[in-house]
């Protein structure tokens, strides 16, 4: 490590980098929580495998290239889109469900990533998209992903 390089880590395991904005034009904006972070490094713990942000902050001209809206968890720095080494999607999910931090978790069955975030606990909400489709978690879709999913395994 001959070069003398200023950290950019803020925390254990993650560094500001990981958080950047990925759309190439906005010179590497960031938004980061540190709730998130907390999150983040919880869960790691949990898996005891790495975590890999595949999206993290989005600026407000990529959310709208994407056809998102400008203000979405992303653009407010809450939010990121996961896997962990060695750990299923499905497995990511469950695990993250259990970090209170976390009050949005979503599974992408196509991506095989997982999105966590730290929205208002008031709005706590968990999905699956299957496909095109944003199914919202209750008993019932639950039960039939998840006896589902553990049929694939």
């Amino acid at each position: 490590m001959g070069k003398n390089k200023k950290s950019n880590k803020i925390s254990d395991h993650f560094s500001i980098r990981d958080f950047y904005c990925r759309c190439g034009k906005c010179d590497h904006a960031y938004k980061i929580s540190l709730g998130l972070v907390g999150g983040l490094e919880f869960l790691r713990y949990k898996l005891k495998n790495r975590v890999y942000i595949v999206k993290g902050y989005v600026c407000t001209e990529a959310a709208e290239q994407l056809r998102e809206s400008k203000r979405t968890f992303h653009t407010f720095g809450i939010a990121a889109e996961i896997t962990v080494e060695n750990k299923s999607a499905k497995d990511v999910f469950l695990a993250a469900e259990t970090v209170p931090e976390f009050r949005g978790v979503g599974l992408n069955l196509k991506d095989n990533t997982v999105h966590v975030d730290t929205r208002k606990e008031k709005e706590q909400e968990y999905w699956i998209i299957d496909g095109e489709r944003r199914i919202e978690l209750n008993e019932e879709t639950r039960k039939k992903y998840f006896e589902y999913l553990s049929a694939d395994s």
